[in-house]
């Protein structure tokens, strides 16, 4: 199976994804994967890909593998069925601000084929905490209800000052947390301004 998924994602799938820009092949990939729900077969097909399960527990928590979705990819958290469906052992959406954003001006994915490598200055666009936060409650209150663990990833808005990103955070969290099985604050990111300051000691411990 893992030699034909391969090959059928490296003969069909991928030489029509490197034809469109890759910000467009990533919200089609995401499209397709929100609508698998809907379609009837669907999350049936996409469970024909996934590995042999490998359970282990981390910090209280159950996961079926080791093999999980970074934040970055589902921002919003809007495909969490199909992420399971396709194996994964869990996912980290986000990452989520306090308000909505657009994050950076276009073009802001770079794809270098040769050395296999993609650039993302997507800039924490989401459709914010409030949203995110209902759309995984209304999630968690369905029959497609996820058993696996749901992370979020939270990051400081782009308008709020780096002196008041505790409480941006803090805000974020509230709503977030209670409907995620772990939260991550993200400090790391080169695309928000001034966001990589508060990896310095007095940031962290202040």
């Amino acid at each position: 199976m893992t030699r034909l998924t391969s090959d059928w994602y490296r003969d069909l799938v991928r030489p029509i994804l490197f034809r469109l820009n890759p910000e467009t092949a990533h919200e089609f990939a995401m499209r397709l994967l929100r609508s698998a729900p809907q379609l009837p077969g669907a999350l049936g097909l996409l469970r024909s890909f996934a590995p042999p399960p490998q359970p282990c527990t981390f910090f209280g928590l159950r996961f079926p593998n080791r093999v999980g979705l970074a934040a970055g990819f589902d921002k919003n958290g809007v495909a969490i069925p199909g992420w399971e469906a396709l194996g994964f052992g869990f996912v980290e959406i986000g990452t989520a601000t306090a308000k909505a954003q657009p994050g950076n001006p276009r073009p802001r994915v770079f794809r270098y084929p040769k050395e296999e490598a993609l650039i993302n200055r997507l800039g924490f666009n989401n459709d914010g905490a409030n949203v995110i936060a209902e759309r995984l409650r209304r999630l968690r209150d369905s029959v497609l209800a996820p058993s696996i663990p749901i992370g979020v990833n939270l990051g400081k808005s782009k308008a709020a000052p780096l002196e008041n990103a505790a409480a941006d955070y803090l805000e974020s969290f509230r709503r977030l947390a209670p409907v995620a099985d772990y939260v991550v604050l993200n400090v790391t990111s080169p695309n928000t301004p001034g966001l990589r300051a508060l990896q310095e000691h007095d940031s962290l411990v202040g």
